[in-house]
């Protein structure tokens, strides 16, 4: 796995980012003490600091999507931004196409096997005009847009579909100020969490990330420097890069953990992608990252929460929520192969290349 950075080695990263993101979801403070969950660590502060931290995931993604973008736009043929914009729809229509299904699926499942209104989530009232606007709400969460119109939704933690989108919609712009600006850049995008700190996750706090990920690709740094360092150096600097990360996400403020998140990619190209067993187990998680993502909400918080928190063991019930969300992201696949669903996303992607992205410029 030596050389540059994977299509491997992004599997491996979305499977670590996928368990923090699971350990932050499950283990808050009052779900530990409501639960009489036993940990292994018996510092509440510790246990707080390390649960907190698991957010950082976000930011992790939101790397691994400027990055990947990158190197889409720089193997593209034709970089003008109409090109680079038309690539950056293609993947919109992709997201939302992978989310669409995985919001019809739930709202039969709560409406018919959890026998919960999905009328009553959206809106109280009847009549014609309540049940267009039920409809144009389920619509807009459908694509990932509750979070920016400000309307209930099905599933709370898609808020970052939101950001997803519009970090996506942005890469053309990030990418050509990158060109422009180069090393300059970088610097001013870290500052701009401190100077537009808000009190929720927000675009600005995760823009520094989203730079350094297209900085990474831009110049190669996965391999540009993978020759003059040692492996015991590599593994010193990668345990100090996530520990400092660990004391700026916990002590100073998550905006500043988000900058140093690159280390966790870093530390899965240099350090977990060598340990054979180990990165086959999160390149498979990894690889039903976005399934886990869209569907384990549903499973510990909105329809058995009872049965996750019974476990009460920390071990077992991370065990079971992340054995739970793969099987039901290899259903999820199963139903989206034998319906026929992958075949028509096919369709309507060759569609939109065919009318909206010339054949030759589509990177290989």
């Amino acid at each position: 796995m030596d050389g540059e950075f994977t299509k491997e080695h992004t599997f491996i990263t979305k499977g670590v980012l996928v368990i923090l993101l699971l350990i932050h979801h499950v283990f808050f403070e009052d779900n530990i003490a409501l639960y009489h969950i036993n940990t292994m660590i018996s510092d509440p502060v510790l246990i707080g600091k390390i649960v907190s931290f698991g957010k950082i995931c976000i930011a992790g993604f939101a790397f691994i999507t400027a990055y990947g973008m990158t190197l889409t736009y720089k193997h593209t043929e034709d970089s003008d931004i109409r090109v680079l914009f038309s690539l950056s729809i293609r993947r919109l229509i992709k997201l939302v196409l992978g989310v669409a299904i995985v919001y019809v699926l739930a709202v039969f499942y709560k409406r018919f096997v959890m026998v919960e209104s999905i009328r009553d989530l959206y809106i109280s009232g009847s009549g014609s005009r309540e049940t267009r606007k039920v409809i144009l709400y389920m619509f807009l969460d459908m694509i990932g847009m509750a979070n920016y119109t400000g309307i209930p939704t099905i599933n709370v933690t898609w808020w970052y579909l939101s950001y997803s989108i519009l970090l996506i919609i942005t890469m053309p712009f990030l990418y050509f100020l990158y060109k422009k600006f180069r090393y300059a850049l970088i610097p001013a995008a870290c500052l701009l969490p401190t100077a537009v700190m808000a009190s929720k996750v927000s675009y600005s706090e995760l823009f520094s990330i989203a730079v350094i990920g297209i900085a990474f690709a831009y110049e190669g740094w996965f391999v540009s420097e993978q020759d003059w360092r040692g492996r015991i150096t590599k593994i010193i600097v990668c345990i100090a890069g996530l520990y400092l990360a660990f004391v700026l996400a916990t002590d100073v403020g998550m905006a500043y953990g988000y900058m140093l998140s690159f280390f966790i990619p870093y530390t899965v190209f240099h350090v977990i992608g060598h340990i054979p067993v180990i990165r086959t187990i999160l390149a498979f998680i990894g690889k039903n990252a976005t399934n886990i993502f869209l569907t384990h909400t549903f499973v510990y918080y909105y329809f058995y929460t009872d049965f996750i928190y019974s476990f009460q063991d920390s071990w077992r019930i991370l065990g079971v929520l992340l054995g739970i969300s793969l099987c039901i992201s290899l259903v999820l696949e199963l139903i989206k192969k034998l319906f026929g669903y992958n075949w028509l996303t096919g369709k309507i992607l060759d569609h939109y290349d065919r009318f909206c992205i010339k054949k030759e410029k589509i990177p290989k």
